[in-house]
């Protein structure tokens, strides 16, 4: 939002507040005139009209809304809050009126594809216009239909699979059509729609007297790929007597759950317990052998390496294999020692560096947080003082309000820097690379030409990434201000995207002043900057340490491009694709 837009938001928000909604509406709709294609005062204007029970204008503002989120679907949550409101208070008439409007909208491509699947999964089947998917969504109500399921699904879109999924997830009743939802599970599994997966398992373990172990091991499996418990938590006791009465499989899962939530007792238990499967199942015993390291369990691990030794010696006798075959293993079991040694040293290195850095965040923080904590307890004890001896005035507690107020403000500041890498609001899913980048550039497009900085994306492909959309987007939003406070005026950015080997690749050059050579070492350091920290720009030195952060989400990395001398060049690399070694013991 743009200076002239805030004004005339803060002007509608204060007659608002006053109660004077008729030229609150008048003043929202100026601004309409003025922003035609922006969603946000279609919204405001929405709401005004609802507060005046104008159930019909408001119904039709909310439309406009609707058809202008194409670009902004994160902003769906408010008008699907508006038609839940208008459903439960406008009369049904004029709620069917509505729904045939948005239906109409959708015949005529007025709303976008993205929007249109938000709206088919919050609000159902009555939103689906297709009527071959129409079709397929009545069939999946019972086994009897599999393979005409199984036929349209090879053949749909992600949009169509995610459809038919919450159609599933949204039946009150439980059906009969049980094939049918463990396909579609795997189906999700496989597209990797892991939340639309745990939804759709947690929805039949909820139905089910007794859960199926498969089932609750799915649930789990899939709140580790999302690295987020929180719906398996609602869905299930975790605790001893799950340990207990679980088999191999779910107890594998459960490790990583105990490990996420630091539950040592019970991370503790779990080990025991597969310690029991493992007395004669090869597979087995070295899964909870890598446990046993991961966890620095060396005396534990030294045991069951002696027990593994022994059951390949008992094969190898039962077997009667010749000698080649019997060096081959001994090779292969000399290798994976090795190998987890290699592991074991780098994973020591990596855990000194991070403790490193934390020390050196943590010291910065403290110092960062203290500068603002002071100047607020001594203007506030200055005050109190002069206002014992009876020298204190209102215009000098007016001046402590805005003091207080901006240095709360720099703080709150300072914390917004690590939203994107603390936050544990996430939603997981497919997104492009080269729209989300070009976004951040159209988002800031107005401070670029208020600056006179051009901008270019070049592309050799596009490519698609598995992720927080909003996180990664914060990583450009970061490089772009860093570029803007670089140039300051008349200067140009240029972003190149391309795939090399299964690894993304993205430049990203200005043509600023450049790093200097003694800074270059220290810039990804959090709470380094040459700027002010109280200018409210950024200055915290926290902008690429946050970028840094994102990317190692993704197993991705940042460098400066050391040769490039026209300004600063940064590369960024990220694996398209990461290797999943999942053990099974069902060899």
């Amino acid at each position: 939002m743009d200076y002239s837009s805030r004004q005339r938001f803060d002007e509608i928000s204060k007659l608002r507040y006053d109660g004077n909604l008729p030229v609150a509406i008048e003043r929202c709709h100026d601004a309409i005139s003025a922003y035609p294609e922006d969603n946000f005062f279609y919204k405001v204007l929405g709401d005004l009209y609802f507060q005046e029970k104008n159930y019909v204008a408001a119904s039709q503002a909310y439309l406009e809304h609707l058809k202008r989120l194409s670009q902004r679907p994160e902003h769906f949550k408010a008008f699907a809050r508006f038609y839940r409101q208008f459903t439960s208070e406008a009369s049904l008439d004029l709620c069917v009126h509505f729904r045939e409007e948005i239906v109409k909208a959708l015949e005529n491509r007025e709303i976008a594809p993205n929007i249109h699947q938000l709206l088919v999964e919050t609000f159902g089947d009555v939103f689906v216009i297709d009527d071959d998917l129409k079709t397929i969504l009545d069939k999946s109500d019972s086994d009897r239909h599999l393979n005409e399921i199984k036929s349209f699904i090879e053949s749909a879109s992600t949009d169509e699979v995610r459809s038919v999924i919450f159609h599933q997830i949204r039946q009150e009743r439980y059906c009969a059509n049980t094939k049918i939802k463990e396909y579609l599970i795997s189906v999700a599994e496989k597209k990797m729609l892991y939340s639309e997966a745990q939804q759709l398992v947690g929805k039949i373990i909820v139905k089910q007297k007794s859960p199926n172990p498969t089932l609750i091991r799915t649930l789990l499996r899939m709140s580790r790929k999302q690295q987020d418990y929180h719906y398996a938590e609602q869905i299930l006791t975790i605790d001893e007597e799950l340990i207990g009465k679980s088999d191999f499989n779910i107890q594998y899962e459960l490790v990583y759950y105990f490990d996420n939530t630091n539950n040592g007792e019970l991370l503790d238990k779990t080990l025991k317990k597969m310690r029991n499967s493992a007395e004669g199942s090869i597979p087995i015993a070295r899964t909870l052998y890598n446990f046993y390291l991961t966890f620095d369990r060396f005396a534990d691990a030294q045991i069951l390496s002696e027990h593994i030794q022994k059951l390949i010696d008992r094969k190898r006798t039962e077997s009667k294999k010749d000698q080649s075959q019997d060096r081959s293993e001994e090779q292969l079991e000399s290798e994976q020692i090795v190998w987890q040694r290699v592991k074991d040293l780098v994973s020591d290195k990596e855990h000194n560096r991070q403790m490193m850095a934390l020390r050196d965040l943590l010291k910065g923080f403290s110092h960062e947080l203290g500068q603002p904590i002071t100047n607020i307890r001594y203007k506030i004890q200055l005050q109190q003082l002069r206002i014992q001896r009876g020298i204190g005035t209102m215009n000098e507690i007016q001046d402590l309000f805005v003091t207080i107020l901006d240095q709360t403000e720099r703080i709150g500041f300072m914390l917004d820097r690590f939203r994107p890498i603390v936050s544990s609001k996430s939603i997981q899913e497919f997104f492009c690379v080269n729209d989300c980048i070009k976004q951040v550039f159209t988002d800031l497009s107005d401070r670029l030409s208020q600056n006179n900085i051009m901008y270019s994306i070049r592309e050799s492909s596009q490519v698609s990434l598995f992720g927080d959309r909003i996180q990664f987007s914060q990583v450009f939003y970061n490089l772009v201000l860093n570029s803007m406070q670089a140039i300051m005026i008349n200067g140009e950015i240029v972003v190149s995207i391309s795939t090399i080997e299964n690894t993304i690749r993205i430049l990203f050059s200005d043509d600023g002043p450049g790093i200097p050579e003694e800074n270059r070492k220290k810039i990804f350091e959090p709470f380094f900057s040459t700027k002010d920290p109280t200018s409210g720009n950024g200055g915290e030195g926290l902008g690429l340490f946050v970028v840094w952060n994102i990317l190692k989400m993704y197993k991705g990395t940042i460098q400066l491009n050391h040769k490039f001398k026209n300004g600063t060049q940064f590369i960024v690399r990220i694996p398209i694709k990461e290797e999943n070694h999942e053990p099974s013991s069902n060899n």
